[in-house]
């Protein structure tokens, strides 16, 4: 091995040694966040219903992960809407909730569970909207935390 070699090699195992020694004193950064995720009748991302009739029950399930560092309290509000119905990471849809559920979380913890619905009227392109909402302890009311989704339904007549 000529000198330049070696001189190089020494250099990256320098690097390589302070890096190592540096790295688990470093502090860790973990941007807080929550989840939110609508599943099929087999609480699988998929079997989604795509046509019901008007009243026919049918099962989705609603899963909430919770990453923020610290337990909190959630609220998930299904709401029914159409393709006029607004809404975004920074504005809930202006609908009443047609069903609300809730629910504690510990911190780097998830639930799953079963949300019972049917749909009241006959139309096309029918959208069933699930949003997040966090409890702000400090204004003693829920907050949209901008996490939603959604499904498109065809409302047949019975």
């Amino acid at each position: 091995m000529d000198r330049d070699t070696a001189v190089l090699a020494l250099a990256v195992v320098t690097i390589l040694a302070v890096l190592a020694a540096v790295y688990p004193i470093l502090p860790a950064y973990n941007e807080p966040f929550s989840e939110l995720g609508v599943l099929g009748p087999g609480q699988k991302i998929a079997g989604y219903p795509t046509t019901v009739t008007v009243g026919q029950q049918f099962t989705l399930y609603v899963y909430v992960g919770n990453h923020e560092g610290d337990a909190n309290y959630y609220q998930v509000q299904v709401k029914e809407g159409n393709q006029a119905t607004v809404i975004s990471n920074s504005t809930a849809a202006n609908l009443p909730p047609v069903l609300t559920d809730s629910l504690v979380l510990g911190d780097n913890s998830s639930s799953i569970f079963p949300v019972p619905l049917s749909m009241p009227a006959a139309g096309l392109n029918q959208r069933l909207i699930f949003e997040l909402w966090m409890f702000n302890s400090t204004t003693a009311t829920f907050d949209y935390t901008g996490l939603w989704n959604q499904i498109w339904l065809n409302v047949t007549a019975s």
